[in-house]
Protein backbone atom coordinates (compact mmCIF):
# COMPACT_ATOMS: atom_id res chain seq x y z
CA UNK A 1 0.00 0.00 0.00
CA UNK A 2 1.49 3.70 -0.70
CA UNK A 3 1.07 5.94 1.70
CA UNK A 4 -0.31 9.54 1.18
CA UNK A 5 -1.00 12.37 3.16
CA UNK A 6 -4.85 12.13 3.43
CA UNK A 7 -5.03 8.81 3.90
CA UNK A 8 -2.57 8.17 6.91
CA UNK A 9 -3.38 6.09 9.94
CA UNK A 10 0.20 5.75 11.69
CA UNK A 11 1.52 8.43 14.60
CA UNK A 12 3.42 11.01 14.00
CA UNK A 13 6.22 9.78 15.43
CA UNK A 14 6.15 5.97 13.56
CA UNK A 15 6.32 8.41 10.30
CA UNK A 16 9.34 8.24 8.40
CA UNK A 17 11.28 11.32 7.78
CA UNK A 18 9.89 11.26 4.01
CA UNK A 19 6.40 10.65 4.89
CA UNK A 20 6.42 13.56 8.06
CA UNK A 21 8.28 16.03 5.48
CA UNK A 22 5.18 15.18 3.15
CA UNK A 23 2.64 15.80 5.89
CA UNK A 24 4.35 18.81 7.16
CA UNK A 25 4.35 20.32 3.63
CA UNK A 26 0.89 19.92 2.35
CA UNK A 27 -1.05 22.25 1.00
CA UNK A 28 -4.97 22.01 2.30
CA UNK A 29 -3.80 21.47 5.46
CA UNK A 30 -4.54 19.34 8.54
CA UNK A 31 -6.86 17.47 10.97
CA UNK A 32 -6.25 15.60 13.61
CA UNK A 33 -7.45 11.91 13.91
CA UNK A 34 -8.92 10.49 16.76
CA UNK A 35 -8.57 6.60 18.02
CA UNK A 36 -12.02 6.11 16.34
CA UNK A 37 -10.83 7.83 13.08
CA UNK A 38 -12.81 10.65 13.48
CA UNK A 39 -11.42 14.05 11.83
CA UNK A 40 -11.11 16.79 14.15
CA UNK A 41 -10.35 19.84 12.41
CA UNK A 42 -7.36 22.08 14.09
CA UNK A 43 -6.07 25.15 13.65
CA UNK A 44 -3.75 25.97 10.70
CA UNK A 45 -0.45 24.97 12.70
CA UNK A 46 -0.48 21.64 14.60
CA UNK A 47 1.45 20.70 17.23
CA UNK A 48 2.68 17.75 15.76
CA UNK A 49 2.43 15.27 18.77
CA UNK A 50 4.56 12.55 18.41
CA UNK A 51 1.44 10.01 19.62
CA UNK A 52 -0.71 11.78 17.54
CA UNK A 53 -2.89 10.63 14.33
CA UNK A 54 -2.53 13.52 11.19
CA UNK A 55 -4.33 13.34 7.94
CA UNK A 56 -4.09 15.91 4.96
CA UNK A 57 -7.28 17.45 3.96
CA UNK A 58 -8.39 16.89 0.63
CA UNK A 59 -7.80 19.27 -1.92
CA UNK A 60 -11.35 20.98 -2.46
CA UNK A 61 -12.87 20.58 -5.35
CA UNK A 62 -13.27 23.13 -7.85
CA UNK A 63 -16.82 23.39 -10.33
CA UNK A 64 -16.41 25.74 -12.97
CA UNK A 65 -18.84 27.19 -15.85
CA UNK A 66 -18.11 29.18 -18.95
CA UNK A 67 -21.02 31.35 -20.24
CA UNK A 68 -20.53 33.56 -23.71
CA UNK A 69 -21.37 37.08 -22.72
CA UNK A 70 -23.33 38.96 -25.37
CA UNK A 71 -24.87 42.86 -24.90
CA UNK A 72 -28.37 41.64 -24.08
CA UNK A 73 -27.30 39.11 -21.48
CA UNK A 74 -25.31 35.52 -21.14
CA UNK A 75 -25.64 32.21 -22.70
CA UNK A 76 -26.60 29.30 -21.61
CA UNK A 77 -22.97 27.05 -19.48
CA UNK A 78 -20.64 25.38 -20.45
CA UNK A 79 -18.68 22.77 -19.13
CA UNK A 80 -15.28 24.12 -20.95
CA UNK A 81 -14.15 26.90 -22.22
CA UNK A 82 -13.70 24.85 -25.89
CA UNK A 83 -17.11 24.50 -25.72
CA UNK A 84 -18.31 28.06 -25.00
CA UNK A 85 -16.13 28.81 -28.08
CA UNK A 86 -17.65 26.45 -30.40
CA UNK A 87 -20.89 27.32 -29.55
CA UNK A 88 -20.55 31.57 -29.91
CA UNK A 89 -23.13 33.31 -31.98
CA UNK A 90 -22.13 36.81 -33.73
CA UNK A 91 -21.00 39.62 -31.52
CA UNK A 92 -19.80 38.20 -28.33
CA UNK A 93 -17.89 40.41 -26.21
CA UNK A 94 -16.57 38.14 -23.67
CA UNK A 95 -16.13 35.04 -21.79
CA UNK A 96 -17.35 34.14 -18.37
CA UNK A 97 -15.49 31.41 -16.22
CA UNK A 98 -17.62 30.81 -13.10
CA UNK A 99 -15.73 29.10 -10.56
CA UNK A 100 -17.87 27.52 -7.11
CA UNK A 101 -15.70 25.96 -4.15
CA UNK A 102 -16.92 24.88 -0.91
CA UNK A 103 -20.40 26.78 -1.77
CA UNK A 104 -18.46 29.68 -2.75
CA UNK A 105 -17.88 31.24 -6.51
CA UNK A 106 -16.12 33.65 -8.15
CA UNK A 107 -16.45 35.05 -11.65
CA UNK A 108 -13.85 36.20 -13.99
CA UNK A 109 -14.20 37.24 -17.53
CA UNK A 110 -11.15 35.82 -19.49
CA UNK A 111 -11.58 37.58 -22.55
CA UNK A 112 -11.86 37.02 -26.38
CA UNK A 113 -8.63 35.13 -27.74
CA UNK A 114 -8.26 35.83 -31.31
CA UNK A 115 -11.51 36.70 -32.89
Amino acid sequence: MTWHPTTNRVQYGLLTTEERNALVAWPHGWDLITPEDVRLHRGNKPCWNYDSVYRGKPAPVVTSWWLNVYGGGVSFRYESRSEADSNTLPKRIDVLRIDTCNGVSTAHLEGLKDE
